[in-house]
């Protein structure tokens, strides 16, 4: 439940009553729960010894991956006036998925800030050897509208391997003019590190729509391949019966959007937030339950059902509030934020934890001062290389709608 040096012998035993899974193996006597009362003062009087450095500005919490000032009200008209002034992202596939290129200042640390990589109509010229009006999908490209922004329209070019593998494209990029090294990765693994969330609004934005189009190349009803339209916000078949008066019905396909839920239940007290780690994270990293939505369902709903579904934890239905949501285009989905309580057993004892461990790698109760001790740090990257004091806990970064839930609650202590 809760880990710390010098608390490690008591409360690792409390932590570990909280799982099912482990009960068996502890002496009968220690499987009595421990009185949150009693864990409490233990957590008060040893304070003193977990000193804080992170300065809980609420000013500073706000979802990432948004920009309310950028615009997918009005499609351009793809002329050479709109481009020639547009800026360009670059995204290419590696043998793990869809990239993208940015800038980094010294191209060594995991920890030094990442910069978006805009190429002017010139230099996207000088790169990919074609002009964008040009751009066609059956050449391997694609030219993908992401939005208008102060008069300026962003679009990413989508190059495919066959077209131009990443060490060809890592030479044209080198020619760039930028005083920053040029730096090829996964957002999911650079999100975080990104300046301004506006910016990685921009680069979140455009991974959603291309994974849309790498995902919709044929028509599910005939099988023809389709076509990118209205400024590849959506595709339609090419064997479409009234556009292109072949003899399918089908209609146009727009971007799906999963919806799911992230939620910070805490304890019938509301000292204690239920947070658990996956197997394929990096250690030490503990991060809000989350869900998608299932068929016929509230996203209220789904807050309760997920949360029972990986902790065996009851949430009291009344007490769930919409917190915020964010995009998560990993790749299109959208995350609800909530905020519960978990049902009160009756007594003053945590409620009982029952994880699928299939599905979860541990699901643990956290007391609020523990976690405000270690909001620093942290990442959401999956490649992440936690510090030592890390590996023992860590929240997500600030890419994850996680942070900002747990971070809220910490600051907001009634």
């Amino acid at each position: 439940m809760i880990l710390g040096k010098g608390l490690r012998p008591l409360l690792a035993t409390c932590s570990l009553i909280q799982s099912k899974s482990t009960v068996s193996r502890l002496p009968s006597a220690t499987k009595a729960f421990i009185q949150l009362q009693d864990v409490h003062q233990i957590v008060s009087s040893t304070h003193h010894r977990f000193k804080s450095t992170t300065s809980l500005d609420a000013s500073k919490v706000e979802s990432w991956y948004v920009d309310d000032d950028l615009s997918r009200s009005i499609i351009p008209d793809a002329t050479s006036n709109t481009l020639e002034n547009a800026k360009y992202l670059i995204i290419q596939d590696d043998e793990k998925g869809t990239g993208h290129w940015y800038l980094n200042a010294d191209g060594k640390s995991d920890c030094e800030e990442a910069k978006p990589l805009f190429l002017s109509h010139d230099e996207l010229k000088y790169v990919i050897n074609t002009d964008a009006l040009e751009l066609q999908e059956e050449k391997g490209s694609s030219l993908v509208w992401i939005g208008e922004k102060d008069q300026i329209n962003f679009y990413a070019v989508y190059i495919t391997k066959e077209d131009l593998d990443i060490e060809a494209m890592k030479g044209k990029m080198d020619t760039v003019d930028r005083t920053e090294k040029k730096q090829f990765a996964h957002l999911r693994e650079f999100g975080d590190r990104i300046i301004s969330k506006e910016d990685a609004a921009l680069y979140s934005t455009a991974n959603g729509l291309i994974e849309f189009h790498k995902s919709h190349k044929f028509c599910s009803y005939c099988g023809s391949p389709t076509i990118a339209r209205k400024g590849a916000a959506s595709r339609i078949c090419s064997n479409h019966k009234r556009t292109y008066g072949g003899t399918c019905k089908s209609p146009s396909i727009y971007p799906r959007i999963d919806v799911a839920s992230i939620m910070l239940i805490t304890s019938p007290c509301e000292n204690y937030a239920l947070l658990g780690r996956k197997s394929n994270w990096p250690e030490g990293r503990y991060s809000t339950l989350a869900g998608f939505l299932e068929v016929g369902e509230t996203i209220e709903q789904c807050c309760i059902r997920e949360t029972f579904e990986e902790s065996g934890i009851e949430v009291e239905r009344e007490s769930v509030k919409f917190v915020k949501s964010q995009p998560w285009l990993f790749p299109r989905s959208l995350m609800v934020g909530f905020q519960g309580k978990a049902k009160s057993n009756g007594e003053d004892n945590l409620p009982e934890i029952n994880f699928d461990e299939k599905e979860m790698q541990d699901v643990k109760w956290f007391h609020r001062d523990y976690i405000r001790d270690r909001l620093e740090g942290g990442s959401t990257a999956l490649m992440y290389n936690p510090t030592e004091e890390e590996k023992e806990f860590h929240i997500p970064g600030k890419a994850s709608l996680a942070r900002l839930l747990i971070t809220e609650w910490v600051m907001n202590e009634k």
